[in-house]
């Protein structure tokens, strides 16, 4: 019995922990979403593929600037990924302003 306890105990900590990156995740996106209204966005916009708890060069900016509407606004006429495309450019064209080998 004791062990069933501990191992629901774990099962609901891994939960919480993954839900939190989940709703933050949701709701820089829809930051994003609103200053971009007809651009599609994921979560490369602000990470690396396959590490979603690590940021890329445009997610470093985001956070820094405040995560918020007014810090995608902040950022849009940066190019964070140093390719020579602002940010903004990027976001509407569907390409990542985090990664300077999509642009």
């Amino acid at each position: 019995m004791k062990l069933i306890s501990m191992l629901f105990v774990l099962k609901a900590f891994i939960i919480l922990s993954f839900s939190s990156y989940v709703f933050a995740a949701m709701a820089d996106g829809k930051n994003v979403q609103n200053v971009h209204s007809d651009a599609t966005v994921g979560c490369t916009v602000c990470h690396p593929q396959g590490d979603f708890k690590g940021l890329n060069e445009y997610g470093k900016a985001y956070k820094d600037a405040g995560r918020s509407v007014e810090a995608v606004k902040a950022i849009d006429d940066a190019d964070s990924d140093a390719d020579g495309v602002t940010n903004a450019v990027e976001i509407n064209a569907g390409t990542n302003p985090g990664d300077a080998t999509n642009k």
